[in-house]
């Protein structure tokens, strides 16, 4: 074989391995979402929670996912929620807020987040919470011996109380950084659900 055909051959065989490395599927890694948080009982008797599922309102069309980890040039890892997506998580850690705190929680369908509807609905629970999901996103990056992660927390809780028929909006920014030698779906779930189980307290307090 000539040269000229061992050059031509190489080159294409290049060409081949950049375009199958940019098309490359990142790995998948499911990152379990559980609360985690340490709420203390209420006092005073059981109160009827309802609990609207709440709604994802980010931008790019993956309700997974939560965020990817640059490994090398052109690499990466994606992160995505487990089991449910996103919003169902959060939804599912709400109910487990309000259980530890001893309420009683349930579904909630059809509520727009105002008074009036509330009270049109109030003969169902004593509580109404709903919520929107604005960011929730990791940024990672494996650099030599560590990752360094940043994650992003916007959301909007609104709590409503029938007896006072008031519906209180809260919005929760939050934001982590950091260094870690070891990083995987163990270590992003640890750090995304203390992010989250923080974000529900705050956005859940007062509910009794």
């Amino acid at each position: 074989m000539s040269g000229q055909k061992r050059k031509g051959r190489w080159m294409v065989s290049m060409v081949l391995l950049v375009l199958l490395g940019a098309c490359a599927t990142p790995i998948t890694h499911p990152v379990p979402m559980d609360y985690a948080g340490g709420a203390q009982p209420a006092t005073g008797g059981p109160v009827s929670i309802g609990i609207q599922p709440f709604v994802d309102q980010r931008t790019g069309g993956d309700p997974y996912l939560i965020g990817y980890r640059q490994v090398r040039r052109g690499e990466q890892e994606r992160y995505v929620s487990s089991p449910d997506d996103v919003a169902r998580s959060i939804t599912r850690m709400t109910g487990a807020l309000v259980r530890q705190k001893g309420g009683d929680p349930g579904v909630l369908t059809g509520w727009d987040f105002s008074p009036d509807q509330m009270l049109a609905l109030s003969d169902a629970f004593d509580v109404f919470i709903g919520g929107e999901v604005r960011r929730l996103q990791c940024d990672a990056e494996r650099r030599f011996m560590h990752t360094r992660m940043v994650l992003e927390l916007d959301m909007v809780f609104y709590v409503g109380k029938v007896r006072e028929g008031v519906v209180h909006r809260r919005p929760i920014q939050m934001k982590t950084e950091r260094v870690t030698p070891a990083f995987g779906p163990r270590e992003l779930g640890r750090f995304l659900n203390d992010m989250l189980s923080q974000a529900l307290e705050k956005g859940c307090r007062d509910i009794f």
